[in-house]
């Protein structure tokens, strides 16, 4: 497939060609008002060590020692502001990717580019398709924006129907979003069925693939769709370090899209990337490096899910063998309000408002989720 986008072509067709590169302005839409964004981000009772939060999907072993240890030492730069460590982190991560720098966006976390991207469909005054449930942040900033939001149902075991997804994609279509592995429903599908699915989109629509969970799936980086940017020039990427590297707090993610979609997003992008400030750079950088501690996590993370699994299982339960940080159950054995009730027991799990029938449960520590396990035994029918 050709790559219009790459030629040789002077700076201002250049631009044009860019699905991304239209210079709308963006202004204030009314608060959103449903769905994963608009709910609090913990509950009213006050932080302390015995308050067990299996509600955002954290890391509960982060950040590195490593990480720690870079941003102390960073700050006695925080003088001036971080263009060379944007660079060497931009660098760093193309060349884990097979990228160039230029393939790079640096972000306030996944979130940020994600809320980009739906404005951008909303300010098209397009449609964005996407199998439902998702990771919601792209819709709802679309839907806030004007757009018009297609939700293709999940097929069996809540794995993308990538066929009704690509009958659902018209002449209106802006967007097309794909979290793979799947929030809030744990499932990662085949990389080579991805592949065919991005091919088959229309050039002329962006894809999105949300990866920010690809470090703790099945397929790992191998999974990656980064192998077609190159190839597409619809593609973006985006990941984060909020999950397996233990950032959360210090919010930095990126995309990765061919040039002149990253240099379009840049123009929109209003902390111009030097918003993030020394310390989430610092610490990112030193994260890639410390494989080890992304080792470790990923193996106590699977501990942790085997205790649920094995409880879950001498229950009855039902959820999806995950490919995440977090589980993805059916709600029928336990209590209407069981969330409610973890609560008030000093635990806190997820249930979005279109979660009908699920409860969602981040993995902690191994003696986090037995004390779990013990809690919602409490509450089972």
């Amino acid at each position: 497939m050709s790559n219009p986008i790459l030629m040789n072509i002077d700076r201002r067709t250049w631009m044009k060609q860019s699905l991304l590169a239209s210079a709308t302005v963006l202004l204030a839409g009314a608060p959103i008002a449903k769905g994963c964004a608009s709910e609090r981000r913990s509950s009213e009772l006050p932080l302390s060590e015995d308050l067990l939060l299996l509600n955002w999907n954290e890391n509960p072993y982060g950040p590195p020692a490593s990480a720690v240890k870079a941003v102390n030492d960073c700050m006695e730069k925080a003088n001036r502001y971080p263009d060379e460590l944007i660079k060497s982190l931009k660098e760093k991560i193309a060349g884990i990717n097979g990228l160039k720098s230029e393939n790079v966006l640096l972000t306030s976390g996944s979130t940020e580019v994600l809320s980009l991207l739906g404005q951008h469909a909303g300010l098209q005054k397009g449609e964005i398709v996407t199998p439902y449930p998702t990771f919601p942040t792209a819709l709802e900033f679309g839907e806030r924006f004007g757009a018009k939001i297609q939700k293709v149902p999940l097929g069996d075991n809540d794995q993308i129907d990538f066929d009704q997804t690509i009958d659902n994609i018209s002449s209106k279509t802006s967007l097309v979003f794909i979290c793979n592995p799947n929030n809030p429903t744990g499932t990662e599908v085949k990389t080579e069925d991805l592949k065919s699915f991005c091919r088959q989109v229309p050039e002329d629509v962006l894809v999105c693939i949300d990866e920010a969970y690809i470090e703790y799936s099945n397929a790992g980086l191998a999974g990656s769709m980064v192998s077609l940017i190159s190839e597409l020039p619809n593609l973006l990427v985006v990941r984060t370090f909020s999950k397996a590297y233990g950032l959360a707090g210090l919010r930095l993610g990126y995309v990765m899209s061919n040039a002149a979609n990253i240099s379009a997003l840049s123009r929109r992008h209003l902390g111009f990337e030097v918003s993030t400030g020394w310390p989430p750079l610092a610490a990112a950088e030193a994260a890639l490096d410390d494989k080890n501690f992304l080792n470790s996590c990923l193996t106590k993370n699977q501990e942790g899910r085997e205790i649920v699994y094995r409880a879950f299982d001498e229950w009855g339960v039902a959820y999806n063998p995950s490919s995440t940080n977090f589980i993805y159950a059916k709600q029928e054995h336990f209590e209407k309000h069981v969330v409610a009730y973890l609560e008030a027991v000093g635990i806190l799990i997820t249930k979005w408002p279109d979660m009908y029938d699920h409860i969602r449960i981040s993995i902690g520590k191994p003696a986090d989720m037995l004390r779990f396990v013990e809690a919602i035994d409490d509450f089972r029918v």
